[in-house]
């Protein structure tokens, strides 16, 4: 009965306590359900909120769309028209600065490059008599170069500077010009450009070893304009070779058909060490001739300074004719840089009732140090030295550019034309020159130049100009330099 009643009494509570843990059980995986519903319910919420950030956004540039159709409608006010005047790919216009400001589009079929220079002088000159020292602008110039549909440029540049009397504007087109570009080794120019004859004629004005060209180079290589108008074609046809050859007027920077003779005339040159896999070094040879008519009536010749004008011949025939040659060399390795040129000039024509056949013969050389240490290879491209790059550009931290030094000499010799000098005291008919030169680089685009002129015209014929009678003009060219 005892144990009867104790068995009853026993099973009920181990029922209650089965019940009790199944209930505990129920709650505890209710807890975790509802809490896996609490987070499903906060992604949710992000989603959505995600979702109406993208239609705002969505619905924002369809507004603008709208409204950009609306003001086309508006502005083509022509009803009767497709509402779409033209599609666009949407390419993208990049900006940078690289020689240059660069605009151009991402698909490459147009870039626009401004390009602009300032060239500050001061000079100074003893005699004094003979040439006023001065502060002038040398150069300043602006333009760009517009490519488009990858194979054709134009290029547009003018000069603003005064001349160097400060009497009268000499603004002018310098590069008015279109190329073809489709083959790296024929390049077609027409319109306004330089005629490449020579090297140092070649070079940029940015980038000159010294403030002004040598007495070879400083005559237009034996008297012709920097800049004329015709066709070239140029080009390289090798890594190691390149040419021009052009047709052009002869008469000079904006002149159009003075006479019916044109001048015609090539470079070639080549750069063996690069023929020859020599690395840091260029081994330049070149040569240039032209024959055409004279295209002016009188002569010139100013010192390497810019100075004093001691050569003059007057009274010739524009249609006398003028043949030319010349040969050149640039070797370098490393900073070092050895650079020289010959250039002859025949000149057959009438001056009144006499006949002439006269020559010119003008050469100089030259030696540069960069300092600093850059390469001259580096700057050399297509026959001619370019742009050098300080290997520290200059700061008030690290860098100080690059420091380069120069010794130039150059002769002008004209004796076949000491019979037709416009004056007999004011005139040589011989000179020679040296320049000692020391520029600053601070970076690829900014420098400033210095140079010492010492120029003797050849004895016993000293000239006599404004009362002073010598024999040597020397002159200090100060320059601060930027070009981009």
């Amino acid at each position: 009965m005892y144990q009867t009643q104790a068995a009853g009494v026993r099973i009920p509570v181990m029922a209650m306590l089965c019940a009790l843990a199944s209930a505990a059980q129920a709650e505890d995986t209710t807890g975790t359900r509802l809490k896996q519903l609490e987070t499903l319910v906060k992604q949710m919420q992000q989603q959505r909120a995600e979702q109406d950030k993208q239609i705002e956004l969505l619905t924002n540039e369809l507004v603008a769309i709208e409204h950009h159709i609306s003001q086309a409608k508006l502005a083509t006010n022509e009803p009767n028209r497709s509402e779409e005047r033209g599609s666009s790919k949407g390419n993208p216009v990049f900006a940078a600065f690289k020689d240059g400001l660069v605009f151009e589009d991402g698909s490459g079929n147009w870039k626009l490059q401004i390009n602009g220079r300032v060239q500050a002088d001061f000079r100074r000159y003893d005699p004094s008599e003979w040439r006023d020292d001065t502060f002038s602008i040398r150069r300043a110039r602006f333009g760009g170069t517009f490519s488009f549909l990858k194979d054709f440029a134009v290029r547009v540049e003018g000069e603003y500077a005064n001349d160097n009397t400060g009497a009268r504007s000499t603004t002018a087109l310098t590069y008015g010009y279109l190329d073809y570009t489709r083959w790296q080794a024929a390049k077609l120019r027409a319109g306004q450009f330089k005629p490449f004859f020579g090297l140092e004629r070649s070079y940029s004005t940015n980038f000159t070893d010294f403030g002004e060209l040598s007495l070879a180079g400083n005559n237009g290589s034996i008297f012709n304009s920097t800049y004329d108008r015709g066709v070239m074609v140029h080009g390289d046809p090798a890594t190691w070779l390149n040419y021009n050859a052009y047709y052009v007027n002869g008469t000079g920077q904006n002149n159009d058909d003075q006479n019916d003779g044109k001048d015609m005339g090539a470079r070639v040159n080549a750069n063996l060490a690069r023929l020859g896999q020599i690395d840091d070094a260029v081994l330049h040879i070149g040569a240039s001739a032209s024959k055409g008519d004279l295209g002016r009536t009188s002569l010139a010749q100013s010192t390497e300074a810019n100075g004093v004008s001691f050569f003059s011949v007057t009274g010739l025939d524009a249609n006398a004719d003028r043949e030319r040659w010349g040969v050149e060399t640039a070797l370098s390795y490393g900073p070092v840089k050895f650079q020289a040129e010959y250039i002859n000039a025949n000149f057959q024509g009438e001056r009144g009732a006499t006949s002439y056949n006269n020559d010119i013969k003008a050469w100089y050389a030259d030696v540069n140090w960069l300092v600093t240490g850059e390469s001259w290879a580096d700057a050399y491209k297509s026959g001619v030295f370019g742009r050098v790059r300080p290997k520290q550009n200059f700061d008030d931290k690290h860098g100080w550019g690059a420091f380069e030094l120069g010794l130039r000499y150059s002769q002008f010799d004209a004796s076949d034309f000491r019979n037709m000098l416009a004056s007999a005291t004011a005139n040589a008919s011989k000179a020679e020159a040296w320049t000692l030169g020391a520029k600053w680089i601070l970076n690829p685009h900014a420098r400033i130049v210095l140079n010492y002129v010492q120029t003797r015209f050849d004895a016993p014929y000293a000239l006599t100009i404004a009362g002073e009678t010598d024999d040597t003009e020397k002159a200090v060219l100060l320059r601060a330099q930027y070009d981009f």
